[in-house]
């Protein structure tokens, strides 16, 4: 049998081994038993009778390789094919690896395809230390599904996700609610078409990492905005995301206190950097206590760009450029604070009457930002606590610069702005 890229037989290492030692023993020198160095290889699912065909059951053959893979302290290879499944591969203190290095999965299918048939469990359960790389699942419907497991549940701290592709999942990757999954780190990960959620993370004890995750909800199926959140967060502390993207989903970022079905409940501490949403109703929706800063990005919608809505919320946005179509770009409901600086604020559509920043309630600094609206600029209503706007451009072709509904509030100062109408 010809060893798979990557996935030496016992039979090929071991003989490597003897031969170096061989050739090493010429030299007059000891050498010790070869053994131990087999913990640098991976044991491959094929040569435990794994078929790779989409039609075989293959369950079997991985986990017969995964509980081998965990005797030895090896990794688990998974050489390019299609494996179908039919129960919930658990990967603890191991890797499950295609070939590496892994490759970014986008727009070629050049990974392994594991094939879940099972539509009450998830393929993939991630447990302390489990690490999943260079692979890619796939849901192949009957019928558009009304439920559905998560691809990935994690449900340990330390678990791994690296070059990944899932596509048409009912959830992507979850975090399973009840369990801390500290230190989970997610990167290059392309998500095609998630039914429901693409990434949840919520009870992270602590300094999570997600970079380079892509949710892309444009596959066989069409699916409506008013369903679907791109990164669904609860209960993180300090939680990373960079570089990430959300295309034509409700909500691309969805921050809450209270998550259906997690007994952990908690604001998120964290930090969006660079990311971006497009074609999504909302792009980030802060509902409860949570403290946020966003540092650039791009986020095009065709609601809200943001929404804050709690009274302790802590949220700050540098260097974003928002762009809305049939409501405000900024809408703020409830906060502790609320800070936005150095921003583009677009809302050009003309079909639709909205300011493109509605301040109902809360405290809110904004400054250093352009504004363009193609009705009114800024709206502030009596509820305001407090707001300070100051030193902002504000373009106005047909409607009011300014609104100030606030009456005699003197927390509220809207001063020293730039008010131009333009064609």
């Amino acid at each position: 049998m010809q060893p798979e890229h990557h996935s030496l037989s016992r039979r090929e290492v071991l003989w490597k081994m003897g031969a170096f030692a061989g050739a090493a023993s010429f030299g007059g020198r000891s050498v010790p038993p070869s053994t131990p160095a087999l913990h640098a290889q991976s044991i491959g699912v094929r040569e435990l009778g794994a078929q790779g065909d989409g039609k075989a059951d293959d369950t079997p053959a991985f986990e017969k390789a995964i509980e081998a893979a965990c005797s030895a302290g090896l990794a688990v290879f998974v050489p390019r094919g299609i494996y179908r499944l039919t129960r919930t591969l658990v990967v603890e203190n191991i890797s499950l690896s295609g070939p590496l290095p892994g490759v970014w999965c986008a727009d070629t299918d050049v990974l392994p395809i594991l094939l879940p048939e099972q539509r009450d469990q998830p393929c993939l359960h991630l447990k302390a230390g489990g690490g999943v790389q260079a692979l890619a699942i796939r849901y192949d419907w009957q019928s558009e599904p009304s439920s559905g497991p998560p691809a990935i549940l994690v449900s340990g701290v330390g678990a791994y996700l690296s070059h990944v592709k899932i596509l048409y999942p009912w959830d992507g990757v979850m975090a399973d609610g009840v369990s801390n999954i500290g230190r989970f780190n997610m990167e290059n990960v392309f998500i095609v078409a998630p039914r429901n959620i693409g990434v949840r993370v919520t009870g992270t004890w602590d300094a999570p990492t997600i970079r380079n995750v892509e949710v892309w909800n444009l596959g066989p199926v069409p699916r409506p905005l008013e369903k679907g959140v791109g990164f669904d967060l609860g209960k993180n502390d300090l939680i990373r995301l960079s570089d990430c993207f959300v295309f034509a989903m409700n909500i691309g970022y969805l921050l809450r206190d209270e998550i259906p079905g997690a007994t952990i409940k908690g604001g998120t501490w964290g930090m969006l950097t660079g990311c971006s949403t497009d074609f999504c109703s909302i792009g980030i929706d802060v509902r409860g206590e949570h403290t946020l800063s966003v540092a650039g990005g791009s986020f095009w919608n065709h609601h809200q760009s943001l929404r804050v809505n709690g009274k302790n919320a802590r949220v700050r946005v540098a260097g974003a450029e928002m762009k809305s179509n049939a409501a405000p770009c900024i809408e703020v409901m409830q906060s502790e604070h609320v800070v936005v600086s150095g921003c583009s604020i677009l809302r050009p559509m003309r079909e639709f009457a909205f300011p493109a920043v509605y301040l109902k309630g809360g405290l809110t600094t904004m400054t250093g930002c352009h504004i363009h609206s193609v009705t009114e600029g800024l709206r502030v209503e009596s509820g305001v606590r407090s707001a300070l706007v100051s030193d902002n451009t504000i373009e106005t072709p047909a409607g009011k610069a300014v609104v100030n509904e606030s009456g005699d509030n003197v927390s509220v100062q809207v001063d020293r702005n730039l008010c131009m109408k333009v064609d």
